[in-house]
């Protein structure tokens, strides 16, 4: 069957870019047998000279698998001339030329040899994945072969059903080699309902009933998560009741190594397997004797907030990539049917390639592997995604409150951080494992380290960790979802890391006998953002504030509840929730906290009292533990908190008016119009942004609104300017102007336009406006009672064609007032006829 493979016709043409270049892309169809054809078509190239093939593989289980079946094509045992190397597993020898790795393998051996000089070429298999170990691989193949393979260098194979060739291409400088055929036909069944992100388990379950009665051979049952799956397990096994030659059987990440690898194993005919799998099985695993697939066409995936440090849970739809490869588990060893319950035409709406893992995952493992390969920044290395500025600090931040970098821009580990780096674990268990040992507690540390890294032991159980930690010492009988043995043995493996720390090398306050009294203390240093003090209860649930910030609850029953402080251990929710749970956490004591809070003052000013209020307040991070009143803050602290009430509630709470209004309308006119002088802005805006500039050396007795209320807002605004400046204002922006009947008047410049009002017989004579920076100001001429009679930029066109309009209509009503014919030759003035007669 292997001959008939599709990729053996691409395989003269690998060859030949292998041998002229050091990169290639491989880019072929769901079972046309890249995996296990391509590292043994290799194995004899005279380029290896007697140095490995290195092939990625992004699960312990596919590595697994894919070393079986290629030591199994050479008719070898595995450890021969094939070998895989996984997590607390391998097999291995002198003569092994294929050696079958997950990233994080990679990424060790990387540490250790930075130059590779054993290894001839890297395969990374399925990268369409983009699993954050690959990529970090990736990154780091390419520099050290810039680094230190001038002479010889490493070579790079790039493997994939679905790739962004252009992207990579873009990388690796080389073309993409295309297979297009693959293995055996799929017949595509579209159900034609509409995709949505809703529980869709019951019309899988109908779409997988309907398959199992009308075709043959296993099935394999995409579904978002294990709630799902235990759901549609339920109904499958009452609907199939009487079916006596099916098993179903559950598929995802957190089943150990062994029960993955029974699921995958062949159903012995007469019986049928029916396998309800997460994307765990969407690539890279061949579930033998799978004919048909049901996609229910949704994923869900672990986004990491980097706001809280904290990772939710997200349901999507499927994208086109995941769904070919999806299809592609059906036609592996003979043709295949695959049941999509949406439209072909909603197949094509939908998002091409998911979000790289880079993306939306935690990079504090990514950073810490960063500082101990010696990288200092972020953009150093050539990323095929760059990771985002916002999840590279929140690591950054985290390893250094882990007292893994030092508190600088650089990624400089720490003595302590050199110590974590070397374990190769996460950089929250690397501590607990520390202080652990630090402090003759490694046992207890390790059993932490074991239930933290192997998942929660109990299906349904209280949150508390102290009841695992019994179960896991023997002292508590409750039933396990997973075999005991799995959690002994790694138990046992992270004590023998404990014992590769160097003590001398760690400069770290020691706590001794405490932790036996209560293990929390063990889990402070590491934990100290999920430090968490209870807020409130309702009918179900017990609120904590965790020191990130973040809400989150308990069962109001969990015993865990009825602590005013925890360490919420492990936190989760989805999106669309303003709230997270607790799943696992511990009570610990508040005066196990005192080396933790921090004390601040905190100064403000309270809208509800209409005066600073200052405080003396302790902090866990964002948790505020209490405060104290304080009797006289700070000058600085009193006009801080004044510059920030402003800010928030805006610039007209300040104590505006007519003349300091008046004031900054002039001196912004000033601003916009005055090129040879300097003037500050004095936009509502800009004064906001120049607060402090501006207004802080007048706050410093302002605390209550009564003191605020009597800043004298014009002088202060007229402080702005130097003695030049003030006599160039009042003379290019007056704030009064001489009228010819010898008055002065205000101009108002909070209009639009400048405004003058005055008495029309005040103006007799003038024929042209007064302008300001060569803008004629607008006059609003009045009648003798104060009414507006007209508003004018041009006396000029006023006295000849509207004045006499109005001396028509005014003389009657105000004729005590001078109306003459010919106002251009008349005496301006605010007098009476009268009073002008007896002048």
């Amino acid at each position: 069957m292997s001959i008939e493979l599709p990729i053996y016709k691409l395989i003269p043409e690998l060859k030949e870019q292998l041998q002229q270049h050091h990169e290639a892309i491989l880019e072929a169809a769901p079972g046309a047998g890249k995996t296990t054809v391509v590292p043994i078509a290799l194995m004899d190239e005279s380029w290896l000279k007697g140095r490995k093939i290195i092939m990625l593989e992004p699960r312990r289980l596919a590595a697994k698998t894919s070393a079986k079946r290629l030591a199994d094509t050479l008719k070898e045992p595995l450890g021969e001339r094939v070998g895989y190397r996984i997590r607390h597993e391998g097999k291995e020898s002198s003569r092994t030329q294929v050696l079958v790795v997950t990233e994080g393998v990679l990424t060790r051996m990387l540490h250790d040899d930075p130059s590779l000089n054993d290894i001839a070429l890297v395969i990374f298999d399925e990268f369409h994945e983009r699993n954050l170990h690959s990529d970090l691989a990736f990154a780091l193949c390419l520099q050290a072969r810039d680094l230190y393979r001038d002479d010889n260098p490493l070579k790079l194979l790039v493997m994939s059903a679905t790739l962004d060739t252009e992207l990579l291409q873009s990388r690796l400088r080389c073309p993409t080699l295309t297979s297009q055929g693959r293995s055996f036909p799929i017949e595509m069944r579209y159900a034609n309902k509409s995709l949505k992100n809703d529980d869709v388990t019951d019309e899988v379950v109908r779409l997988t009933l309907q398959a199992f009665h009308e075709e043959s051979g296993s099935l394999l049952v995409f579904l978002p998560g294990q709630r799902e799956i235990r759901r549609a397990a339920t109904q499958l096994q009452q609907r199939l009741a009487n079916e006596t030659h099916v098993s179903i059987l559950p598929l995802y990440g957190e089943l150990n190594l062994k029960e993955q690898e029974a699921v995958i194993e062949p159903a012995v005919p007469p019986m049928r397997k029916i396998v309800l799998a997460t994307a765990i099985a969407q690539t890279s695993l061949t579930i033998e004797g799978i004919r048909v697939v049901i996609d229910g066409g949704l994923s869900r995936e672990a986004r990491f907030d980097a706001n809280t440090a904290t990772t939710r849970l997200h349901t999507r739809r499927v994208t086109q990539a995941e769904s070919i490869q999806r299809m592609g588990r059906s036609g592996r060893t003979e043709a295949g049917i695959c049941y999509r319950w949406w439209s072909k035409e909603q197949q094509s709406r939908l998002a091409v390639e998911a979000q790289p893992q880079i993306e939306i995952s935690d990079l504090s493992s990514l950073v810490m592997d960063l500082a101990q390969w010696g990288a200092q920044e972020r953009l150093e290395l050539d990323w095929i995604t760059p990771p985002p500025k916002s999840h590279w600090q929140q690591a950054v931040d985290l390893l250094i409150n882990l007292g893994a970098l030092k508190k600088q821009n650089s990624l400089q580990l720490t003595s302590q951080g050199e110590q974590m780096g070397m374990l190769g674990i996460k950089p929250r268990l690397a501590r607990i494992l520390i202080e652990g040992t630090l402090n003759n507690s490694s046992k207890i540390a390790s059993a932490i380290c074991t239930i933290l890294s192997e998942g929660d032991p109990f299906t349904q159980h209280n949150s508390n960790l102290l009841d695992r930690l019994s179960w896991l010492e023997g002292e508590l009988n409750i039933k396990s979802k997973r075999p005991k043995q799995t959690y002994t043995k790694a138990q046992q493996q992270w004590e023998r890391r404990s014992q590769k720390l160097n003590l001398d090398k760690l400069d770290i306050n020691k706590n001794l006998n405490f932790y036996k009294k209560d293990p929390a203390l063990l889990l402070t240093p590491a934990f100290t953002d999920r430090i968490a003090q209870r807020l409130n209860n309702d009918q179900d649930k017990a609120y904590y504030k965790l020191a990130n910030g973040r809400k989150a609850s308990l069962p109001i029953h969990d015993p865990c509840a009825q602590s005013e402080w925890i360490i919420a251990l492990d936190v989760g929710g989805h999106k669309d929730s303003n709230e997270d749970r607790i799943f696992l956490s511990i009570p610990i004591k508040f005066e196990m906290l005192d080396a933790l809070y921090i004390t601040r003052e905190h100064t403000a000013w309270s809208k509800k009292d209409g005066r600073i209020v200052s405080e003396s307040q302790r902090w866990i991070g964002k948790v505020l533990i209490d405060s104290k009143r304080l009797p006289s803050p700070s000058t600085a602290a009193i006009c801080d908190a004044v510059c920030q009430y402003i800010k928030e509630e805006g610039i007209n709470v300040l104590p505006w008016d007519d003349t300091s209004l008046q004031i900054q309308a002039r001196m912004q006119l000033a601003f916009q119009n005055g090129k040879s002088t300097p003037w500050p802005n004095c936009s509502d805006d800009s004064l906001l942004e120049r607060l402090e500039e501006w207004l802080t050396p007048y706050l410093s007795k302002v605390t209550n609104q009564q003191s605020l209320n009597k800043l004298p807002l014009a002088d202060i605004l007229l402080n702005q300017l130097d003695w030049q400046q003030q006599q160039s204002l009042n003379k290019q922006v007056p704030a009064r102007i001489t009228v010819p009947s010898g008055s002065n008047h205000v101009i108002d410049y909070c209009e639009l336009v400048p405004t003058m009002r005055v008495k029309l017989q005040e103006m007799f004579g003038c024929t042209s406006s007064p302008t300001v920076f060569g803008q004629s100001i607008r006059i609003e001429l009045l009648s003798p009672g104060q009414r507006p009679l007209a508003v004018t930029q041009d006396l000029d066109f006023f006295w000849r064609e509207a004045y006499p309009e109005v001396r028509k209509e005014m003389r009657g009503r105000y004729p005590k007032h001078p109306w003459p014919e010919n106002p251009m030759e008349a005496q301006a003035t605010s007098k009476t006829n009268r009073a002008l007669r007896s002048s």
